[in-house]
């Protein structure tokens, strides 16, 4: 299921935060610049992605909070105008991330993401990235937490 709470993604009790990240370390922009702020290690983690840009299109890396695992989603190949985000490849890290949380005891109980993943600065669109939300939750049967900043 998918669930839309109003506050801060990043304040909440979510147990899991996702976003959508580029596959250039460069979190210097929207929530991925206050991730980054935040929580070094999911900085880190984004830079030490073993793979090439290339490689890292439709996979995910993460660090372990105190109480909460930070999730970068590598949904769009590079950064800039016009539309970065690809549908295919975020849905590839969503779902390979599910994948690797249950084999890991990551606890999945409450999953976050921001309102708009993908479609703010990245000009994806929301309706098609809330379908492939759904999917996902309904396939891994994880609920998912959309914050909308008011």
């Amino acid at each position: 299921m998918i669930y839309y709470k109003d506050g801060d993604l990043l304040k909440s009790d979510c147990t899991v935060i996702m976003h959508q990240a580029n596959c250039f370390s460069t979190m210097g922009a929207g929530i991925a610049r206050q991730i980054a702020f935040l929580y070094p290690g999911a900085e880190r983690a984004d830079r030490e992605h073993p793979c090439s840009p290339k490689g890292r299109l439709g996979s995910f890396s993460y660090s372990e909070e105190k109480d909460f695992t930070v999730v970068n989603l590598y949904g769009q190949f590079s950064f800039g105008p016009g539309r970065q985000t690809d549908y295919r490849a975020l849905q590839n890290a969503i779902d390979k991330f599910f994948t690797h949380a249950k084999e890991s005891n990551i606890d999945l109980s409450k999953v976050g993401v921001p309102f708009n993943l993908g479609s703010g600065l990245a000009g994806g669109r929301w309706s098609i990235v809330e379908r492939i939300l759904k999917e996902e939750s309904d396939k891994h049967g994880v609920d998912i937490y959309v914050y909308k900043l008011q």
